[in-house]
């Protein structure tokens, strides 16, 4: 996959909306390495609760990066994620400047894509950022 350069020199002050719309597009449509599904044969009942405390992504104006614990909880319909591949998407993310509300979007969305479960729950929680605790929930 070839990597993204992102340009970090202005800031959000001087960004225009069309320029801060386009920042925010690029992290949200960027293409992550795929999930991939394997055949679910249990139980419809099941509920499967993944925690990864080590999700880290950019600050898509600074640069610098954020760290996550992203939660996601689910009942399988048809498939399960393949784990490795599941750890290679998110540690994809290490690289890529997103907001945590964008961040929690996409990764839900990309998760549902493929997946297809019944029902979802995503929590993401934010380290302390500026003083500012952010705990997404989708």
């Amino acid at each position: 996959m070839k990597k993204t350069s992102w340009n970090f020199t202005k800031k959000i002050e001087d960004m225009t909306a069309e320029e801060l719309k386009d920042r925010v597009e690029q992290g949200y449509n960027h293409i992550m390495p795929t999930i991939s599904p394997i055949p679910y044969v249990g139980t419809k009942k099941a509920i499967v609760r993944y925690i990864y405390p080590e999700l880290t992504a950019l600050c898509p104006m600074t640069g610098i990066q954020d760290l996550y614990t992203l939660t996601i909880e689910f009942s399988p319909d048809s498939f399960v994620p393949e784990l490795k591949s599941f750890k290679f998407y998110l540690l994809a993310y290490k690289d890529l400047p997103i907001s945590h509300e964008h961040l929690a979007s996409k990764i839900e969305k990309e998760f549902c894509d493929v997946i297809k479960p019944s029902n979802i729950k995503l929590d993401l929680d934010t380290a302390v950022r500026g003083g500012i605790k952010t705990i997404i929930n989708i």
